[in-house]
């Protein structure tokens, strides 16, 4: 009881405790911060993942003379855009190659290819879904291997 009384004289200020002296040792209270890590558990994180925000999107419509031009096409399928593709400059051979080469390009990114009129072609990246009302329309779309 005396020990009480002492805290509560000592807490009112009209009498002082003496506090126990500890010996401690420097290398324990000395730790590494690996030491430290061991002994808190680590948070694991939800996996997080960014989704881009769904603006405008915005349809390209180009014109390409030769094969050169493809590159302009497959560039902007790279960069996630829709293209709608008018073969009627090219020549026959030309059309025939630019075909053949994005065809290659919407494979490669996972994209569609879809025949929507006479040398007019609709290219899509693999964020664009193209829906149709035709049930035979199928065999004009491409998208992927198997599809």
């Amino acid at each position: 009881m005396a020990g009480m009384m002492g805290k509560f004289l000592n807490f009112v200020g009209l009498e002082e405790v003496e506090e126990d002296e500890y010996e401690t040792d420097v290398e324990d209270t000395r730790r590494s911060s690996a030491d430290w890590e061991d002994e808190v558990p680590k948070k694991k994180r939800a996996g997080v993942v960014s989704l881009p925000a769904s603006r405008n999107m915005r349809v390209v419509v180009m014109h390409p003379r030769t094969l050169e031009e493809g590159q302009a096409i497959a560039d902007q399928v790279k960069g996630r855009r829709p293209v709608i593709v008018n073969l009627d400059l090219a020549d026959d051979r030309a059309s025939q190659r630019l075909l053949n080469f994005l065809s290659g390009v919407a494979y490669a990114l996972d994209g569609g290819l879809r025949k929507v009129g006479e040398n007019i072609f609709l290219i899509t990246p693999s964020n664009v879904e193209v829906a149709s009302e035709d049930q035979d329309d199928n065999a004009s779309w491409v998208r992927g291997l198997g599809k």
